[in-house]
């Protein structure tokens, strides 16, 4: 039975200024050689995916946060809402009075109705930078909600999450310190995208192996027995994982990878 591999991509197979470390590709692709299975298991959407990753031996993706997944080309779950219930989401959205950046499969989108917030500016400044920027336009097909960035105390978040439920759309938050929150529909996760695969692939839970750094890596990484946190991941993700590996600019995966008998 094959051993499948989660990979998250930002602070994991991507150091934390986004380099690809050159270890990385030849690392996965000897795992496949020994019969593993390689997947990435990111909070991106389709249209965030860098092209440096076209170099590695992929069999499947779980993205959004497992509302897309994809095996062997082949899409298993595709999760977007209607242009009708987006339209529901950015109306409570705007009346929650919380900044909100939308990702979507279709780009990054930014509401120029919305509120402002200093992190907003970071995030237009990468998509434009990777030419996925969109300003969202009323009636505009092609703003598809699939899951949004909030910058807001807990408690208005909560507030927000209320007002999702309350129309029959609800959400979960995933906390990303410093009032940043990442929102995702609820039943999706980067651990329910696990289970899609597996369960397509006829595989045991003791051979799934995740990797990651951060505490929206908590679901897969709380999920599989075999759990590993890059050295950048704090205390409260490392803590959770079974392997602690170094840092993924000091080839963090591709030693990881060693120490489990993977390569």
């Amino acid at each position: 039975m094959p051993k499948l591999l989660f990979f998250d991509i930002d602070g994991t197979l991507f150091d934390d200024s986004r380099q690809l470390p050159a270890s990385v590709a030849p690392a996965l692709r000897q795992a496949r050689v020994n019969g593993c299975r390689v997947f990435l298991n990111t909070g991106r959407t389709l249209c965030n995916l860098d092209s440096r990753l076209d170099s590695l031996p992929l069999d499947g993706m779980v993205l959004g946060c497992g509302t897309r997944v994809i095996l062997h080309g082949k899409t298993l779950r595709a999760l977007e809402f209607s242009p009708e219930d987006t339209a529901k989401l950015r109306a409570e959205g705007l009346a929650s009075g919380i900044p909100l950046v939308w990702e979507c499969d279709t780009g990054i989108w930014f509401d120029p109705e919305g509120p402002s917030h200093p992190m907003i500016a970071g995030f237009r400044d990468f998509a434009e930078k990777a030419g996925i920027a969109r300003d969202i336009r009323e009636g505009d097909p092609d703003f598809r909600a699939v899951k949004m960035f909030a910058f807001a105390s807990p408690e208005a978040v909560r507030s927000l999450l209320d007002r999702f439920s309350a129309v029959s759309l609800p959400f979960q938050a995933i906390n990303r310190r410093n009032n940043n929150w990442e929102l995702v529909p609820a039943g999706c996760s980067k651990a329910s995208g696990i289970d899609l695969l597996r369960q397509a692939l006829q595989a045991p839970l003791s051979d799934c192996y995740a990797f990651g750094d951060s505490e929206n890596d908590l679901p897969m990484l709380e999920h599989v027995p075999n759990s590993v946190a890059m050295g950048n991941a704090p205390a409260s993700v490392s803590s959770c994982c079974a392997y602690t590996a170094p840092r993924p600019e000091n080839d963090g995966i591709a030693e990881a990878l060693k120490a489990l008998d993977l390569i």
